[in-house]
């Protein structure tokens, strides 16, 4: 797969999936499929984009879904063969017909072009799903316009996604997704508090703009190595303890040992055990510890 934070001149024809793609959810997935069903005869292609400038976020309420190494990671599962993201700014003043004409046709080689239902495009989201298909047929190029999928009534979104993770409702997200809330940010060093405690803990710390899920404590799934480990992930500030004023997930894994620092780990958040909350001493704390672990342990067994 090639990925480019460029707008390329390519020499060869694409089917290309348009879209921020912000939760790469079933819906997304949808569209995305519409591109990689034209291999090989089309190179199948993505173009997305990344807001550089907090001040053009296009979204409501947007904040990131997935790290964009995740994001690359499931496109290149799905298929696709070539990612161009480039940054908003790059073109948000290109009005939709040189947005068509400049991107699609002339830099892109587009003979396929694909994109939700509620899909906008071009300088203040000026073009629609319709005047895209009115542009590709006029060109000759086929166009698809993918109509939304629902789940128990309502259409599949990355917003009602958000919603459902700010609920701690994380089952009902891994619905929506296609598979479950994943982060996969860098291992980081803590304070190694629940090492001396005996339940050595990752923490991974969740960047600015990020998605914060509802905070308490999860039960979850650290992928290592191609191998799931189960474990108990504590998502939030850590109030007991002083100092912990930055948001992250740090997991007990029951069974692994050995040095993750600085790699990039799957954590995918498996079921909400608890809120998140303050105990008078760290020996209370010591206590929930085991009690979450247990309740963890017993629910990751029936998977």
């Amino acid at each position: 797969m090639r990925y480019t934070t460029e707008i390329p001149v390519l020499d060869q024809p694409t089917a290309v999936a348009l879209g921020l793609f912000d939760g790469l959810h079933k819906g997304h997935r949808a569209v995305i499929r519409k591109a990689v069903n034209c291999a090989p005869e089309l190179l199948p292609a993505v173009f997305t984009f990344t807001f550089d400038d907090p001040e053009h976020i296009t979204k409501p309420h947007y904040a990131s879904l997935l790290s964009p190494e995740r994001k690359r990671t499931i496109l290149d599962s799905l298929g696709i063969q070539l990612i161009c993201e480039p940054p908003f700014s790059a073109f948000r003043q290109l009005e939709p017909e040189p947005f068509f004409r400049q991107i699609l046709l002339q830099h892109l080689q587009a003979k396929a072009v694909f994109c939700g239902y509620d899909y906008h495009f071009g300088k203040d989201a000026r073009g629609d799903a319709s005047l895209l298909e009115t542009l590709c047929r006029e060109a000759g190029i086929r166009f698809e316009a993918v109509p939304p999928l629902s789940y128990d009534g309502s259409p599949i979104s990355s917003t009602r996604i958000r919603e459902l993770l700010q609920d701690g409702r994380v089952e009902d997200a891994a619905v929506l997704l296609g598979e479950r809330y994943t982060i996969d940010f860098p291992v980081a060093h803590g304070r190694q508090l629940g090492r001396k405690m005996g339940f050595p803990t990752i923490n991974q710390l969740y960047p600015k703009g990020s998605l914060l899920p509802k905070f308490g404590v999860y039960a979850s799934l650290a992928n290592i190595d191609g191998q799931d480990y189960r474990g108990v992930t504590n998502i939030g500030i850590k109030p007991t303890i002083a100092g912990g004023d930055a948001p992250s997930a740090e997991t007990y894994l029951m069974d692994y040992r050995g040095d993750l620092y600085g790699r990039r780990i799957p954590l995918s958040l498996v079921a909400f055990l608890r809120p998140e909350k303050r105990f008078d001493s760290v020996e209370e704390l010591f206590r929930q510890i085991r009690t979450d672990t247990q309740a963890a342990y017993q629910l990751l067994e029936k998977i």
